[in-house]
């Protein structure tokens, strides 16, 4: 297996970037008892996730206000699959889908391919079920903006069906718009289909609700 290893890189960077344009869709995924979650509220609390870029050292959590993350992706499989790949049950409970828009542009670091390898780490970033190094890189592709600019966040592959996946930082939350039609609960009649389907095509049971 590949071995992901802490930044610094050894060989200069060379990183590519995936523009999301204004008026895009971004698909998020969200249980609203989990640290406060809504459709447009960043996540300070951390880290925990695969790439948070929280400050609080390895492997302790706090909140850094200045910090707030958000994931989605630009499918309701990615979402799904993301956040119940690994118990293969599908628990709908209070979990609810946002749709957000972006108002502008968005410059994300593109870590699929060898985008991975351009930006100084390796593709297996975004697949290593270690989150020490993933979340370093994270802080440090945030941090060094003279080699990867102010990026608003990061493009990567699902770690379980190789879909397309969004880390956004703060510096996103004034790009994404989200009307209150435009979030509905997971166990809405209207998604019934979509959720049995996502399942069906990824492996993965629905608990009955």
């Amino acid at each position: 297996m590949v071995a992901v290893k802490p930044p610094p890189p050894v060989v200069a960077p060379e990183p590519v970037f995936h523009v999301l344009p204004a008026g895009a869709t971004i698909v998020r995924l969200f249980d609203p008892g989990s640290f406060g979650a809504h459709a447009l509220v960043f996540r300070t609390y951390g880290p925990i996730s695969r790439f948070d870029h929280q400050r609080a050292p390895y492997p302790t959590r706090a909140d850094d206000p200045d910090r707030g993350i958000v994931y989605g992706a630009n499918s309701l499989s990615s979402c799904i699959v993301e956040i119940f790949g690994d118990s293969r049950v599908v628990e709908v409970g209070t979990w609810e889908v946002a749709a957000l828009t972006t108002s502008r542009a968005l410059n994300l670091l593109d870590l699929r391919g060898s985008g991975a390898m351009r930006a100084g780490t390796v593709a297996a970033i975004s697949k290593e079920s270690n989150r020490q190094f993933s979340q370093e890189w994270s802080r440090y592709f945030y941090d060094t903006a003279f080699v990867y600019g102010e990026v608003d966040g990061l493009v990567f592959h699902s770690a379980h069906n190789d879909e397309d996946a969004y880390a956004l930082y703060e510096r996103a939350s004034d790009a994404l718009d989200c009307a209150p039609a435009d979030v509905r609960p997971l166990r809405h009649d209207s998604l019934r289909a979509a959720v049995r389907e996502i399942t069906i095509s990824n492996g993965l049971f629905v608990q009955p609700y």
